[in-house]
């Protein structure tokens, strides 16, 4: 009886399959002289939509239906992409190395979709460099002291002066446009802090701080890095598609977009940061215990809800040098020396991070 019941489910399913069968896609591409033409082959025609996104620039393909199989990607050198998988099919964020003017249509007999990425007259193929944007902000300051450690030392005034040092290699090498949330001893607010670099389209943001324990652990030490956690995302996403301003901000948004189109625009931003984030610090976290080795303990990578990691469309992390309230750590904190090498760390970090080679200084 049971074997029965197998067989008259396992030819149900086959039935089940045939009827319903999964849209395979496939993606191919084709260089010409005045564009570069995607070409997705399907197995059956489909619901498609396809857009730009202007903050950070992507091209997106989302392909309607729940059996829908990206079996291969062919791009371009230097082009990027990401597949998304949702209820209502997959979706396809494409990076590419420009900037293009987007036109899409199907064909049929095979059924194709075609995604035309058009140049202007003044685009080369080959990218021109650009200065990337690195906002650092140097953690406190004014009114705010932060933590207070060994021998009354203040957090503001230390990551300041790593900040400096950073922001000193970063000019020196030439490549990078580099702003500061404070270049003194003065208050920016937390979420001033997160819109300097969303105005600025930054490439990335690094904030830099000092760690403190309660007096019952005076020996806490350790440095450690922070990206920002999935629920705080999911938060201030909610608050940028209420909030017009933000909107505006963060994707032009003059009223032009419905609040759909907001969400997706905004969720695509956010993405960018979540996901990003965790590859720079990765990469920071390295770049510290290669150059620094036994000075610093290194107590990994978290995520959290920092006010200045919430920053869409831009790579952000939080970097807690070490305690400053630990006599050992605070001296180190203190050293001009100490502070060259951490900030000297974060550049490297920076540079592999965008594949760019060292420069080495006179």
């Amino acid at each position: 009886m049971f074997q029965k019941s197998l067989i008259t489910f396992s030819i149900f399913i086959l039935l089940v399959s045939l009827a319903f069968p999964k849209t395979i896609v496939k993606v191919r591409y084709g260089i010409h002289k005045d564009k570069i033409r995607l070409v997705l082959d399907l197995s059956k025609p489909v619901k498609y939509r396809v857009f730009p996104i202007k903050k950070p620039y992507r091209v997106v393909i989302d392909i309607f239906g729940k059996r829908v199989k990206i079996v291969k990607i062919r791009l371009p050198k230097g082009f990027k992409y990401k597949i998304g998988n949702h209820k209502w099919g997959k979706r396809i964020v494409i990076k590419p190395y420009g900037r293009f003017k987007v036109r899409s249509f199907t064909l049929k007999n095979p059924p194709r979709l075609v995604v035309d990425l058009t140049k202007d007259k003044k685009f080369r193929f080959k990218p021109k460099f650009t200065k990337k944007v690195i906002v650092i902000d140097a953690g406190h300051g004014g009114k705010d002291p932060g933590a207070i450690g060994w021998r009354g030392i203040k957090e503001k005034w230390v990551n300041l002066q790593i900040a400096r040092y950073l922001a000193y290699y970063l000019r020196k090498d030439g490549r990078f446009k580099v702003i500061m949330t404070r270049w003194g001893d003065y208050y920016v607010p937390l979420k001033k802090r997160a819109q300097i670099a969303i105005k600025n389209k930054a490439h990335l943001f690094v904030s830099i701080h000092a760690d403190a324990a309660p007096r019952k652990n005076p020996y806490a030490r350790g440095t450690q890095i922070f990206a920002l956690s999935y629920r705080s995302a999911v938060k201030k996403k909610r608050e940028i598609v209420r909030d017009k301003y933000y909107a505006q901000l963060l994707i032009n948004d003059g009223g032009a977009y419905y609040r759909n189109t907001r969400m997706i625009l905004t969720d695509l931003a956010f993405r960018v940061t979540l996901e990003e984030s965790v590859e720079f610090a990765k990469i920071l976290a390295m770049e510290l215990k290669r150059n620094l080795r036994r000075e610093v303990h290194f107590k990994g990578i978290k995520r959290a809800g920092f006010a200045v990691l919430k920053t869409p469309g831009t790579p952000s992390v939080l970097i807690e040098v070490g305690f400053i309230t630990n006599p050992r750590e605070a001296r180190k904190l203190m050293s001009s020396r100490f502070q060259k090498r951490v900030a000297y760390s974060i550049y490297r970090a920076i540079l592999k991070y965008f594949n760019l080679k060292e420069k080495k200084f006179s």
